[in-house]
């Protein structure tokens, strides 16, 4: 079986720009165990902020048209801001050592409303973690969602806009799992490894259910990828109850070129051939139901198994209804329904023939039909002796009678033949066989 991979990711969000370089052009961080990582970008407030690997050798910079520019920093808000000491070489300036849990900008005045703000946050003291992580299994959407369940203990990552508002950088993970995926060139579920990104708290999303038995991880989060402090949590084996199903028809009777169907309608006997795929074992019990439209709580035959064949033979509209439930029971899909209209019954019978006249026009006795459950035909001389006999109205009388055509003139025709309708019905009359005068050889002579 094929395995693919399915991998959903979040791009612009995820809010992270691989870089050391800056803000508008004016501020660079540097410093610390590893490269610091620009985590959030918020316009609104004018402000970034920058993770960093531990507070060692951290400094700030900032590169001013003005040589006369300070630093200052703010704890709750920049209308609270305090100076910070810096170093200065003509336009560029330096903050060494400076502390998490501050907002620093350069205020070139005295106005901290147009300047633009950085925060720092000491990464390395908020690591990701997870106890009990597993799969919710009482989660009322479990057939239509994955969810995890387990304590999250993870420490958030706070700052404070410049105006004052507690904020937090969001985080973002990776959730990785097997699933089955419908392959359409091969006409069934393939093996497929998912990963999908799961932003925030991980306990308070969710995810397409696995469609089959897996282990499911959670890893990240992306930042810490960044500074290779990156985790993985396993959730445990999970039991997959989810389904996905998909259904074709198939059409096995053979109409023929004197059935009279106009366009859309379906002709009795029809047999049709209903197959469902699922996404295996998972997918444990298959019904097909045949309901008659006006009776769609009393089911004609319920068969349960994943391929039914059934011949529609009564005029009316039906609905084929098929249900798959997972083995748990938990999980039933009834999304695939048809309708199947079958038509009355018509028989119409030619009064004359021109065998072996032109070829393929009208050289064979045959009726015009449609919705003809069961059906026998025979042809009669004058003298009551049968001629021929046939039982598929699709076929007919060529005008012969052992090897030979017989003579011109009035010959007598018996239909009987059940309709969609339950009844039995029954024609009679004359046919007359025409022949050109230039057509006598070869002729049977009563």
């Amino acid at each position: 079986m094929q395995r693919k991979t399915i991998r959903k990711a979040v791009g612009a969000a995820l809010g992270c720009i691989w870089a050391v370089m800056v803000f508008a052009q004016e501020y660079q961080v540097s410093g610390g165990a590893k490269p610091p990582l620009l985590a959030l970008d918020n316009t609104l407030h004018r402000i970034q902020v920058w993770l960093v690997c531990g507070m060692e050798g951290l400094t700030l910079s900032h590169t001013s048209a003005s040589a006369t520019h300070r630093w200052y920093r703010y704890r709750t808000r920049a209308l609270d801001y305090e100076p910070v000491a810096s170093t200065q070489q003509g336009a560029l300036s330096t903050v060494n050592h400076p502390e998490e849990g501050y907002g620093y900008f350069v205020m070139e005045g005295d106005n901290p409303a147009m300047a633009h703000f950085i925060w720092l946050i000491d990464y390395s003291r908020y690591p990701v973690n997870f106890q009990n992580l597993h799969a919710a299994e009482q989660a009322d959407d479990l057939c239509e969602a994955l969810r995890l369940a387990g304590v999250n203990d993870t420490p958030p990552l706070a700052y404070r806009t410049p105006v004052g508002d507690a904020a937090v950088v969001e985080r973002y993970f990776e959730i990785s799992y097997m699933t089955q995926i419908w392959n359409e060139s091969l006409s069934q579920f393939v093996s497929a490894l998912v990963i999908d990104t799961l932003r925030g708290d991980p306990l308070n999303a969710s995810v397409k259910p696995p469609l089959s038995d897996t282990e499911i991880q959670l890893t990240g989060d992306f930042f810490a990828r960044h500074f290779g402090m990156e985790k993985t949590f396993s959730a445990g084996q999970y039991q997959a109850v989810a389904l996905s199903v998909r259904a074709d028809t198939l059409l096995l009777s053979n109409h023929q070129t004197n059935m009279s169907a106009g366009e859309n309608e379906l002709l009795a006997p029809a047999t049709i051939r209903f197959t469902a795929h699922a996404n295996t074992p998972v997918a444990a019990l298959h019904i097909w139901q045949v309901y008659r439209a006006e009776e769609p709580n009393s089911p004609l035959v319920r068969f349960p198994e994943a391929t039914m064949e059934y011949t529609f033979d009564r005029v009316g509209e039906y609905i084929v209804r098929l249900e798959v439930s997972d083995r748990s029971g938990k999980c039933v899909n009834t999304e695939n329904t048809y309708r199947v209209s079958i038509t009355e019954t018509q028989m119409m019978v030619p009064n004359a023939f021109t065998p072996e006249g032109s070829p393929g026009v009208n050289d064979v006795f045959k009726v015009a039909y449609k919705s003809v459950v069961r059906f026998q035909g025979w042809i009669f001389n004058r003298w009551g002796a049968e001629l021929f006999r046939w039982t598929d109205p699709s076929q007919g009388w060529d005008g012969k009678y052992r090897g030979k055509y017989v003579p011109a003139g009035a010959y007598f025709y018996v239909i009987e033949y059940t309709g969609t309708d339950g009844k039995d019905h029954r024609k009679s009359g004359d046919i007359n066989v025409i022949r050109s005068t230039r057509l006598k050889n070869n002729t049977h002579t009563e």
